[in-house]
């Protein structure tokens, strides 16, 4: 549903962003337009005083307007390769969901887990985590709390009052989270760190980033579900659940004949040589051919996400081209010069989680990112790993609603308050802090 525009919101970033006009920290006027209109951008992320994808095209149009970035440089990153990614990501999502096959991967999963409390927000976190790492997180929570919703419902456990429904909200949330990290097309912060490091000579591909980030899913997950049911203990030893059938009927197996085809082909892009963006374009032909989906069905295809990630990418390109990278980067490295590697690798991760605060996790990634690449120089540190925390570390963020867009639509359910995602995301993120610096020290350095 379609907000109303926040005019407050807007007064807000108008006045901070103005503040920043007046070019306090002295830079050069590039750099000082620039920076005013990424906080600008940043505040109405923030504050959602428009549609998120408004604010992402407004971005180009004043970088073009006042920062003298051509047309051709601020509105190409709209259909970037990695926004083709995505897309066929998101086509994959629409058919999965046209013919039920979502809903049916996920009763699979939980009636072959159990029944207990205890194991079926095992078997829904394993779901989320699963699902997230071939379709957006966001589509993976909205598809899975409703399912969730029904199994309480018919517990009668109820909203913000039973301790279990809100492990259970938070459980699916965190593990969208999580589980979007573990693969390239999982979260738009993943294909934004492989665009910036491609420009720069070095190529991640989906195995690769697999090789990286999946270690940090796997450990995740198991640590949220203990902390969840420690902070919210079950009221009862057993839940009802209803059973789906596992027969596939023809479109069933034709979508999921495509799915395993497209993860096969991405897994082997080293063999074959195609990168992860051409391939993204063989489900949506192949869909198509065998009549799986119509053209109706291409309009569902999460295009706002697109938008914002487009945007991002917009904002990333310019602060690049006019130095302000180099800018901050400097900055940075002032503050963590001299430091060990684990205390500098901390402090980027922290620093990453606390910009998801004031932006999306996708523009606090187009913001990071760039920054990383002249601070990684000036540190000496090797460029792949720091951009790989500021990535991983903009999806950390499980403590307030605005943090991800699982954990927004988990505090929509109406089942949780802010202070329940605040006792288990603060937590959550100190660990989650922990085990990157320590997964960075030993397994990727």
């Amino acid at each position: 549903m379609d907000k109303k525009v926040n005019y407050l919101g807007i007064l807000f970033s108008i006045i901070v962003a103005g503040v920043f006009s007046l070019n306090p920290f002295s830079l050069p006027l590039a750099q000082s337009t620039v920076l005013w209109i990424m906080i600008f951008c940043g505040m109405m992320w923030f504050t959602e005083a428009i549609p998120l994808h408004v604010t992402a095209l407004l971005a180009p149009f004043l970088l073009v307007v006042f920062a003298g970035i051509t047309m051709k440089a601020a509105f190409n990153p709209f259909f970037d390769p990695v926004v083709v990614l995505l897309l066929g990501g998101f086509i994959m999502a629409v058919a999965m969901h046209k013919h039920g096959l979502d809903e049916k991967i996920a009763y699979a999963f939980i009636n072959t887990i159990g029944h207990t409390p205890s194991r079926f927000l095992l078997g829904i976190m394993l779901v989320a985590a699963f699902l997230s790492m071939w379709m957006t997180n966001t589509a993976t929570t909205a598809l899975l709390i409703p399912i969730a919703i029904v199994v309480l419902k018919a517990n009668k456990m109820h909203p913000l009052k039973s301790s279990y429904a809100k492990s259970v909200i938070l459980g699916i949330a965190y593990a969208a989270t999580i589980g979007g990290m573990g693969t390239l097309i999982g979260s738009t912060p993943n294909v934004i760190v492989a665009k910036f490091l491609g420009d720069h000579g070095i190529k991640l591909s989906f195995i690769d980033w697999m090789y990286y980030a999946l270690p940090l899913v796997i450990l995740l997950i198991p640590i949220a579900w203990v902390l969840l049911q420690f902070i919210f203990p079950p009221e009862k030893k057993d839940l009802k659940i209803r059973r789906m059938s596992s027969k596939l009927n023809s479109r069933h197996r034709g979508v999921l004949a495509i799915f395993t085809l497209t993860v096969f082909l991405w897994l082997t892009t080293q063999i074959h040589g195609y990168s992860a963006s051409l391939v993204a374009v063989v489900p949506i032909i192949l869909l198509y051919v065998f009549g799986l989906l119509n053209t109706d069905d291409f309009s569902k295809a999460h295009w706002p996400a697109l938008m914002l990630f487009g945007g991002g990418l917009a904002l990333g390109s310019a602060i690049i081209a006019v130095g302000l990278d180099l800018t901050m980067a400097t900055a940075m490295n002032i503050v963590v010069f001299g430091q060990p590697l684990w205390i500098i690798f901390a402090l980027i991760i922290l620093f990453s989680i606390a910009l998801t605060l004031v932006a999306s996790n996708t523009a606090a990634a187009s913001i990071l990112v760039p920054v990383a690449i002249p601070l990684a120089a000036g540190l000496g540190v090797d460029l792949k790993i720091i951009a790989l925390l500021a990535a991983l570390g903009v999806s950390l963020d499980f403590v307030v609603p605005v943090g991800t867009p699982p954990s927004t639509i988990a505090y929509a359910s109406g089942y949780i308050h802010v202070k329940d995602m605040a006792k288990a995301g603060i937590i959550l993120a100190l660990i989650s802090i922990g085990l990157l610096t320590a997964l960075a020290m030993v397994y990727w350095v």
